[in-house]
């Protein structure tokens, strides 16, 4: 007869340490593209709809705006371990909508600043993902803090 191991079973439910670490880990991802942003707010982007003119350093926030993605997606794969496989493609799923978007109405209007952005925010979202997926997945699962033991 075998000796059973006297360790407790695992938690039903995630302690609040498990919770934390999953709300940073989407919350770097949600952070992440947000660069993009940058280059709209601090390099004069001005005019409407299809008059909107794009600065010349505008492809060097867009490709910030992957490194940017990818270093939040490893950092929450870091932080949140195996429970980051759910939210990295979680909240990276919500700036891969927003880049599709951003590029069918770039294309509808025929305004290439726009569907590039989009096709970045694509890429970002894609890219980050995968490099935090395979990450957090090489991860162990998150240990429980010693205060729970």
């Amino acid at each position: 007869m075998q000796h059973l191991e006297s360790a407790a079973p695992p938690a039903v439910h995630p302690s609040s340490a498990r919770w934390m670490r999953v709300l940073a880990a989407v919350a770097l991802c949600l952070a992440g593209p947000a660069v993009s942003f940058a280059g709209v707010l601090t390099t004069g982007l001005s005019g409407t709809a299809a008059a909107v003119k794009f600065p010349p350093g505008f492809w060097v926030t867009l490709v910030a705006t992957a490194a940017a993605t990818i270093l939040a997606a490893v950092l929450a794969a870091l932080i949140a371990r195996r429970d980051a496989l759910g939210a990295i493609p979680a909240a990276l799923g919500l700036w891969f909508a927003a880049g599709v978007a951003a590029g069918i109405a770039g294309v509808k209007l025929s305004h290439p600043g726009l569907a590039h952005w989009g096709i970045v925010l694509i890429a970002a979202s894609v890219t980050g993902a995968a490099a935090g997926m395979l990450l957090a997945a090489h991860r162990g699962q998150a240990q429980p803090s010693p205060v729970t033991r």
